[in-house]
């Protein structure tokens, strides 16, 4: 019909973190005279992305608009008895003990959110649905519109394990848009169908992070360093599989070759017992090699760019491998060289020794060796620099993900 708008529904669980981030550069990069776009969370999320999804034009409405849900709230917890099974009995009975253990907890806490969202969806009457969490806690949206005959895209953050039922409700959703050839395959190990999978890299907003714009904070006088010092930041959540402790350890060796060489870690714990305990270790070992001059915690901050711009590298130590890595991009585009460990995502993004330095998972002495390198080889640093961004441009702008996305769209509607 001669005008209309294709009606795209986002269904997004969380309303914080990467995954909002990335609907967000999406949703702004699209012709809204094709495309019209309402974010479906299941609770409102605060007044800042609230606004910041208004400006991007789209609706926004949700499944519990004035009470916090308690099934939307409840999170299944990894009990130590799963670990055990998968030590006693293997991956495969394991898998059967967390299929049956989450089949339990969606008739509990979550089957209540699929009706609602049958209902929900019944009166929206959208032309496609956009899945956004994952598929694993996207179980009830893929189900929900399945009954309501949505076609369905599902875009896949993660390297979750996933079970039988979130399997089985995967089957009708028509394509999943994968940020990593890691997490494709991951997919596909599960048994999704390949023709069913495509990856499609996250992008990172130039107008936010081109280094020509971007101006360096006063970050060394802030933490009580020289201007002289070579400083590494680590960004992201503290929590043990980001790898800050392998980053601590580092330093320390690193110190051991070039006395300037410092760490800063931006972020916070996710506020559970077991990131806490992981901070205080942190600390605990900081103090114990003798660098608490050295390693800094920032906190949380609004001035990630401008930190990163003033850094003499970013750091990107994951002892599990990254679904993406988007602080890799982030870090490209703003002109700091990144060393990151080889394993999920960062393989994709970083070719070694061409555009970033990728060192081994858990392995400390590797990482201070290309912290050194980088202080001590300044050419090496600006020819990474330099190819780093020549690839941001080139395969990750908001221009071409936006693009991507929008023929997956066209390919969905136009093949029932």
């Amino acid at each position: 019909m001669s005008g209309h708008r294709t009606h795209v529904v986002y269904i997004a669980e969380y309303s914080t973190g990467g995954s909002i981030e990335s609907l967000l550069t999406l949703v702004a990069g699209l012709d809204k005279r094709e495309f019209r776009t309402t974010v479906l969370f299941y609770r409102l999320p605060d007044e800042s992305t609230h606004k910041r999804i208004q400006d991007a034009g789209a609706e926004i409405t949700s499944l519990y608009p004035s009470a916090s849900n308690s099934a939307a709230r409840r999170q299944l917890k990894k009990y130590n008895l799963q670990s055990k099974v998968r030590k006693y009995f293997g991956r495969r009975i394991e898998r059967a003990y967390s299929s049956l253990k989450f089949m339990i907890y969606f008739a509990r806490f979550r089957r209540s959110i699929y009706r609602d969202l049958c209902r929900k969806l019944g009166t929206m009457q959208p032309d496609l649905a956009h899945l956004n969490t994952g598929i694993a806690n996207d179980t009830p949206a893929a189900l929900a519109t399945r009954r309501r005959r949505i076609p369905t895209v599902g875009h896949v953050r993660d390297l979750d394990e996933l079970t039988y039922l979130s399997i089985r409700a995967a089957r009708s959703v028509r394509m999943f848009i994968c940020i990593s050839s890691a997490v494709r395959d991951n997919l596909v190990k599960h048994g999704i169908s390949p023709e069913k999978t495509i990856v499609v890299p996250n992008a990172v907003d130039l107008t936010r992070f081109d280094s020509s714009n971007v101006r360096p904070a006063d970050m060394r006088s802030e933490f009580g360093w020289d201007h002289s010092d070579a400083v590494f930041v680590l960004a992201g959540r503290i929590v043990s599989w980001k790898g800050q402790d392998d980053f601590i350890r580092a330093i320390a060796i690193a110190r051991q070759g070039d006395h300037s060489i410092r760490g800063l870690i931006v972020g916070e714990g996710d506020q559970s017992e077991e990131s806490d305990a992981y901070i205080s270790r942190l600390k605990k070992t900081i103090v114990d090699l003798g660098i608490d001059d050295s390693v800094k915690f920032s906190g949380h901050r609004r001035d990630i760019p401008e930190l990163m711009k003033s850094a003499d590298g970013v750091v990107c130590p994951s002892s599990s491998p990254e679904p993406f890595g988007r602080v890799i991009i982030e870090s490209m585009a703003v002109g700091t060289p990144v060393i990151a460990t080889a394993a999920g995502g960062a393989t994709d993004i970083i070719t070694d020794g061409m555009n970033g330095l990728l060192v081994p998972p858990k392995d400390s002495p590797a990482l201070a060796a290309g912290l050194l390198r980088l202080t001590n080889e300044p050419e090496v640093s600006a020819r990474l620099c330099s190819r780093a961004l020549l690839a941001v441009k080139d395969r990750y702008s908001v221009g071409q993900h936006v693009r991507s996305i929008c023929e997956i769209y066209r390919s969905v509607l136009d093949n029932p």
